[in-house]
């Protein structure tokens, strides 16, 4: 399948797609936030989590302090702390992928481009251990800011080319979309793309599919 052929920028999503992490950065985001909330409040958290794997960490934990704790001066700093740190081991001890590396051989004259919700202090140590350097060279783009205003900043970079977002996550191709950018669901790690709100997208089941 050369679905790849007609773009010039592949923007590639990092969790639930490259990496088989959601698993993975619930239980860590999960045991960050049970410190502070009370059984009932912890299951609310991990059922609106599992709901929406590519929304961010600020998100998510803005949502646990003010709709389920209803706190809105509770300090969510603290929760960011010890998320990143349980984050970190999370992504570098996930499946890679095994056909990225095949990918980019086949379609290295492309423009990669790494878009992920991972910290941008982090971004830099994971992509190295997962050896994602070789693939994506400089174009490692974390967070903060929002992916939202990362997107905007490529689609103004690379104005004048054909743009395919890949992703694992709804929330990623409502941004996709926004910005123009065409957008390609990957179904093998995600969590599947029922009840979605979108539905003009390209779809295949494994980053094989793409070979």
């Amino acid at each position: 399948m050369k679905v790849l052929q007609k773009y010039d920028v592949l923007i590639f999503d990092l969790d639930g797609l490259i990496i088989d992490s959601l698993d993975n950065l619930s239980n860590s985001l999960v045991g960050a936030v049970s410190k502070f909330g009370n059984r009932e409040q912890v299951q609310a958290f991990q059922v609106y989590d599992q709901a929406n794997p590519g929304f961010s960490r600020f998100e998510k934990i803005d949502y646990f302090a003010r709709t389920i704790l209803q706190d809105l001066n509770f300090d969510q700093k603290v929760i960011l702390r010890e998320f990143d740190t349980q984050s970190y081991i999370a992504r570098v001890n996930s499946p890679l992928s095994p056909y990225i590396h095949k990918l980019k051989e086949a379609f290295k004259e492309k423009i990669w481009v790494l878009l992920t919700n991972c910290d941008v202090s982090q971004i830099g140590k994971v992509s190295k251990e997962l050896d994602l350097v070789r693939i994506f060279g400089d174009n490692l783009v974390g967070t903060p800011p929002s992916k939202n205003l990362r997107a905007a900043e490529l689609r103004a970079k690379y104005s004048n080319h054909k743009v395919l977002s890949i992703s694992d996550s709804e929330s990623d191709g409502i941004i996709a979309l926004e910005n123009k950018f065409d957008f390609l669901f990957i179904e093998e790690y995600s969590r599947g793309d029922a009840g979605w709100s979108i539905d003009n997208y390209l779809k295949v089941n494994s980053l094989q599919d793409l070979l």
